[in-house]
């Protein structure tokens, strides 16, 4: 007897927090958390985000197919093999009612080993661009969720009839709703009066951070502290953890002299928080970031990471440009000058942002996890 579904999910936090998404979603729904078992790969991200999750895991060595060097193809398809191999091993034990993949090469395994034992398999694909290894995997699924659907802008999870991105977004994420007291707590967090500050920008570029848009953004309020700075501007930099030794001293400096509001963080839990009660970000465009800009309707630099896989993190960044609360800034473009330049632009248009929340930014995008998740109950009951 079918019991439980299994998420392959791996690599990257923009793969992984889709599919934690989909299956808190189905826990509301009565399924037990051991019933839902992650497949993924043994990369730190990995050990991080599931430390104090309650879902039974399966790790395999795995790793992508990049590049022409013949030996690391032949280690990568051999990986494959061994990892498709096990899995059906597995499934053929657990049987679920459906496998559910989410991007990374262990989706391919996944799917493949799925599709050996005739189980169902669905691809949720979270980018503009859908990934090699969900593509290859998507030829094997009887249903594939697509969050942007290819040359539609804000067209969302097919089948939802609702515009606005259909990135699975976790609970805490999609539920919250950023106030004025919200933001009030939030900024007297960082240290400051909340009655001093008019605007709040939050700086970020990834887990392990963004030098290019740290070096940027140190540099723009080192100009800033020399000449006159924006009075009632107050700035969050999460820096990342690679990059917080080496940028942290430098803020700490500007934030001694007075001159300059800015906290530097390497990490920040409720960084989603921050970003809902901002007047502006400035970050990298992976789909979980634009999404939830595009729920809370915050303005926003974009940098896209150049060399993404099919270039979707450009991709992701137009979508939410075309839907006017974005402006993109090249990678190699993005120094101290042209990030002030993007964030006045911003501030130009902050009337027609404000339009934008007021008139309920967030009513526009579908709780995609809860959709599928009701999709997977309703046509696979585990």
């Amino acid at each position: 007897m079918a019991k439980g579904y299994v998420f392959a999910a791996a690599g990257t936090a923009g793969h992984i927090y889709p599919a934690v998404a989909v299956a808190e979603a189905l826990v509301e729904r009565g399924v037990d958390p051991g019933e839902v078992t992650f497949v993924t790969s043994r990369r730190k991200v990995e050990q991080e985000i599931f430390s104090s999750l309650p879902y039974p895991r399966i790790d395999m060595d795995m790793s992508g197919v990049r590049g022409r060097n013949p030996l690391r193809l032949a280690l990568a398809l051999w990986r494959l093999g061994v990892s498709t191999w096990r899995l059906r091993t597995a499934f053929a034990r657990m049987h679920p009612a459906a496998v559910a993949v989410f991007g990374g090469y262990i989706s391919l395994a996944a799917a493949v080993a799925a599709r050996s034992l005739w189980l169902p398999v669905v691809v949720v694909e979270t980018n503009s661009v859908m990934g090699r290894a969900n593509r290859l995997a998507s030829r094997l699924a009887i249903r594939t969720f697509r969050s942007f659907e290819e040359g539609v802008p804000g067209s969302g999870v097919p089948g939802s009839g609702v515009p606005g991105s259909g990135v699975p977004l976790r609970a805490p994420v999609i539920s919250l709703k950023p106030d004025a007291a919200m933001r009030r707590e939030l900024v007297a967090s960082l240290g400051f009066d909340p009655e001093d500050v008019k605007r709040l920008v939050c700086v970020f570029g990834g887990s392990l951070g963004s030098r290019r848009i740290n070096e940027a953004a140190v540099r723009m309020l080192e100009e800033d502290a020399s000449s006159v700075p924006a009075e009632g501007t107050a700035y969050l930099v999460v820096l990342g953890r690679r990059d917080e030794a080496e940028f942290s001293p430098r803020l700490s400096r500007l934030a001694a002299g007075g001159k300059v509001k800015v906290v530097s963080r390497g990490y920040e839990e409720r960084l989603y928080a921050f970003m809902a009660c901002s007047d502006a970000v400035v970050c990298r465009a992976g789909s979980n970031t634009v999404a939830e800009l595009d729920l809370f309707g915050v303005p926003a630099v974009l940098v896209p990471l150049p060399g993404s896989p099919g270039d979707h993190q450009a991709k992701n960044a137009s979508w939410l440009a075309d839907r006017g609360t974005a402006v993109v800034l090249g990678d190699a473009g993005c120094d101290a000058a042209s990030l002030r330049r993007a964030l006045g632009e911003l501030e130009t248009k902050a009337a027609a942002f404000e339009v934008r929340r007021a008139g309920g930014a967030r009513e526009q995008v579908p709780d995609s996890a809860a959709e599928i998740a009701a999709y997977l109950r309703d046509h696979f009951a585990g």
